[in-house]
């Protein structure tokens, strides 16, 4: 009789391995594309103003991979105190340079969630406006830019062989215009 428990207990640790590999296997199998589905998209406001960006000029030229941090840190933590755009104050109205708590902390929340992307993958027109080795000091790395106050402003990270910046946007009859600056650091 004992060796018949015996023989069942091991049958069921059999099928509880089995089960458990296919288990792992699903897991293995569905949660690495669930982490894809939460990938931030790109909407069509955003790859506008990185259009923008990118055709602005051709010297100096954007890299072909989008940047998410600066001197070791996430640009996300280089905009904590960032509360208004003191560069601002003549060009535009002061009210429209000062960041309420919101749109700071919405801002803040897209830089940290920003990944490295591939310019040329996600802007598909025009072609070739970007380079792929930074060489001279005709060049800057930009990050996805983050469009706000109902697609009205937008701001990105610009930096350069010797400086870095947020650039503030505004959309002025239907074009983006670079408005202000706010230095990160600059040699």
């Amino acid at each position: 009789m004992l060796r018949f428990f015996r023989e069942i207990r091991l049958g069921l640790a059999v099928y509880k391995r089995f089960f458990n590999l296919v288990l792992i296997g699903l897991i293995l199998v569905i949660y690495p594309s669930s982490l894809q589905g939460q990938k931030k998209e790109i909407d069509e406001t955003e790859l506008e103003v990185l259009r923008k960006i990118i055709q602005k000029d051709t010297v100096p030229t954007v890299y072909f991979k989008t940047t998410v941090s600066e001197m070791n840190q996430p640009l996300s933590r280089h905009l904590f105190y960032l509360s208004d755009f003191d560069l601002c104050s003549n060009l535009v109205k002061s009210d429209s340079a000062k960041l309420d708590k919101e749109e700071r902390d919405y801002i803040v929340e897209r830089f940290s969630t920003m990944e490295i992307t591939n310019i040329n993958k996600v802007v598909k027109t025009p072609k070739n406006y970007t380079v792929k080795k930074l060489e001279g000091h005709n060049w800057f790395v930009i990050s996805m830019p983050v469009v706000f106050r109902e697609g009205e402003y937008a701001i990105y990270y610009s930096k350069g062989e010797y400086s870095g910046q947020f650039v503030l946007l505004k959309k002025i009859g239907g074009s983006w215009i670079e408005v202000c600056y706010s230095s990160v650091y600059s040699e």
